[in-house]
């Protein structure tokens, strides 16, 4: 149990400001109330009645008529409903609120709430009809689906496969939602936030607040999930209404199960391919289909479909592609995504499907991948992708790929799993994978690449940072590039502590490319007052945001050019042994090549890169943890900007594990997480089989 802090009673600056390493669930006041949601029964109904005759005096009981006509939240021009007033969508849908002194008290009382809802017997399955949205793309000389349908002829190899991915880690995070004060006029919000801009507008318009009369402090944070982004808001104003309307200081808490199926749980990405090959190794046609559950609704739904797209033909060039992407509504909680990472399903899908052509058509995984890629061929979608060749080579030395590889395939062809069973040789295989990491979409609603950096270097010889505070690790680099260019000690180097969220740029701080972009716009200002340090007395100012040039790059209508700022890349080759008599899966090894630009603390990396290996490894046997304690790494060298490494390893680790797994036992793993006792049944019937014969 962490010791209860106790908020002092004082006036808040009406600015967004951040209390470091607090946890809003142990914020307490004198008189404080506990709230707690009240949720639909069923699926889906008209809502007759929802009422408490009993309520005691101490208790206070709130419905969707409390909002009056600002009953939703907005995000991305979407409306939501905070409490469902007529119609309910899914199960567990707020539909009340109640609040009282007691917490373990509202909890039986939340039992006794009379909901009256009549259920709609009549639900069809209209959502795949209607997509709540959808991509298409064409790219090639096929004009239409019956000219695309010919690539597909039968001198080549016609290669399909559906992968389905869906990594859902622990949530071992506190349990999102509020704790606010309303005192003297001033609305105090202590919250996980990772919009303040969204809150912020939100709270605004619902409860007509001047602006100087809300203050937003953050508390800590870690989840990346879209729910945890904007269902945040809805809880901070669930909260704020009880505060508003009791004068007392109120706390909401999701309970662990409402945090893991509201919040943090995602849907699996299945994703249909076929693939047209050629003899020589050289991929004619590609088709894909991606589909995805968004449940009730998402606000990020069309940019999740867009990060899907782009990422699934990877860094290769294929002549002729279609890619059909549809999103669609469902009655279920809204689904969550981690949108920073979730092209990691479509690398995924690419590279087991490259894979799969490999074992079908006898190409070394390595060779066939380098083949595909270093074709001179137009492509809508443009990255950045220097030295391959270099990485390519780097992974061959690193890891003796191609020899191996073909033993472990001889080992997994024939009557290897007998062998090994009798003579206690564990099975063994080696995956490969690569991909990118975009960072900075261009084409993105959330934010449209408007990030600001202001910077002041003052006559006390400091550097004032004016942004919200990143990670600790991209604090340290920020310094230490101010400090490079400056010529100062990184301890001059500060970050202004309180920042006006009136002046912030709407950018949730889990999007990976706000701390990219803004980091490479420090150096921009730091470079500014380096020219301007001997000529301006102190104090200087420098403020820098993208350019029109820069923004240009990517054609939002057409769908093409340069999508990201700048992006990453990375290969990968992972090394599994399965115990023949136990089934038990260890990864032996595993190798890693990135381009990153140039490293600027390589220890940061080296460890940030080991860090990711583990987290991911974890996520990828159900039920089960797996590690690696032999990772090698290599940085190829680069002077280009240093871009963002984290999300990397989510990217080009799992397929290159599943590709592993799959020569090992012999059969194709389409899935993940990975079910052991699915090995298990596998392994058992090939012995079967194998003695029956």
């Amino acid at each position: 149990m962490r010791a209860k802090k106790t908020v002092e009673k004082k006036e808040l600056k009406p600015i967004y400001s951040q209390l470091s390493k607090t946890y809003f669930s142990d914020l307490t006041a004198q008189n404080m109330l506990y709230a707690k949601i009240i949720r639909s029964p069923v699926t889906k109904g008209h809502i007759k009645e929802i009422s408490f005759k009993d309520c005691p005096k101490h208790i206070y009981f709130f419905r969707a008529t409390d909002f009056g006509d600002q009953n939703y939240i907005e995000t991305l021009d979407i409306q939501t409903e905070i409490l469902a007033k007529d119609e309910v969508y899914y199960k567990g849908q707020p539909v009340a609120l109640i609040a009282g002194p007691d917490l373990h008290e509202l909890q039986y009382l939340a039992t006794q709430v009379k909901i009256d809802i009549e259920k709609d017997t009549t639900i069809k399955n209209k959502e795949k009809e209607f997509p709540y949205a959808q991509r298409f793309i064409r790219n090639g000389k096929a004009k239409n689906a019956e000219e695309f349908s010919k690539l597909f002829s039968k001198k080549n190899y016609d290669v399909k496969g559906t992968w389905t991915s869906v990594l859902n880690a622990p949530s071992c995070n506190e349990p999102n939602g509020a704790f606010c004060n309303y005192e003297k006029g001033i609305l105090t919000i202590c919250t996980p936030t990772q919009w303040p801009k969204h809150l912020f507008d939100n709270v605004t318009r619902i409860f007509d607040l001047k602006s100087e009369n809300i203050c937003i402090k953050k508390t800590v944070s870690s989840s990346a999930h879209t729910n945890t982004i904007w269902i945040n808001c809805v809880l901070a104003v669930l909260t704020s209404l009880v505060a508003i309307k009791t004068s007392k200081p109120v706390q909401l808490i999701l309970a662990r199960h409402e945090h893991i199926e509201f919040m943090t749980k995602k849907s699996p990405i299945s994703i249909k391919m076929r693939t047209s090959v050629k003899k020589d190794g050289t991929i004619e046609a590609n088709q894909i289909l991606i589909e995805l559950d968004s449940g009730y609704h998402n606000p990020f739904a069309a940019e999740i479909l867009d990060r899907l797209v782009i990422a699934a033909n990877n860094i290769y060039c294929i002549r002729h592609f279609e890619i059909i992407a549809k999103a669609f509504e469902s009655y279920n909680p809204p689904v969550s995504f981690n949108i920073d990472a979730i092209d990691s399903q479509a690398f995924f899908a690419i590279e087991s499907q490259i894979d799969k052509i490999c074992n079908i058509g006898g190409f070394l995984p390595s060779e066939f991948r380098y083949k595909n890629f270093e074709r001179k061929i137009a492509m809508p979608f443009n990255f950045t992708c220097e030295r391959i060749d270099a990485a390519f080579s780097a992974l061959q030395r690193q890891s003796d790929l191609n020899r191996k590889f073909i033993s472990y395939r001889l080992e997994s062809s024939g009557n290897g799993k007998t062998s090994a069973k009798v003579s206690g040789i564990p099975l063994r295989g080696i995956g490969v994978s690569c991909g990118f990491n975009g960072i900075g979409y261009y084409g993105t609603n959330i934010f449209a690449c408007n990030q600001k950096m202001d910077v002041t270097l003052e006559k006390d010889g400091n550097l004032i940072i004016h942004a919200f505070p990143p990670s600790n690790s991209t604090l340290e680099i920020w310094k230490n590039t101010a400090a490079q260019i400056l010529e100062m000690d990184p301890k001059q180097v500060k970050l202004d502590p309180n920042v006006d969220i009136k002046e912030d740029q709407p950018v949730p701080e889990t999007i990976s490319s706000n701390l990219t972009i803004m980091t490479y716009l420090l150096k921009k200002c730091c470079l500014d007052i380096q020219s301007k340090k001997f000529r301006k007395p102190l104090p200087i100012s420098a403020g820098k945001g993208l350019t029109a040039t820069q923004k240009k790059l990517w054609n939002k209508e057409k769908f093409a050019g340069v999508p990201f700022f700048t992006n990453s890349y990375g290969l990968c080759d992972v090394e599994v042994e399965v115990d023949s008599s136990t089934y038990k899966i260890k990864i032996k090894k595993i190798n890693v090549i990135i381009n990153a630009g140039k490293i600027v603390l390589p220890s940061i990396a080296e460890n940030s890169v080991k860090l990711s290996i583990q987290h991911t490894l974890s996520e990828l046997i159900q039920g089960e943890i797996l590690e690696c304690n032999k990772i090698s790494l290599t940085f190829i060298t680069s002077e280009n900007p240093s871009t963002q490494i984290d999300g990397l390893i989510s990217r080009i680790v799992p397929a290159a594990f599943t590709s592993a797994l799959s020569q090992a036992i012999g059969k194709e793993i389409s899935n993940i997480p990975v079910k052991t006792e699915n090995i298990f049944k596998e392994l058992s019937a090939n012995e079967d089989s194998n003695n029956a014969k």
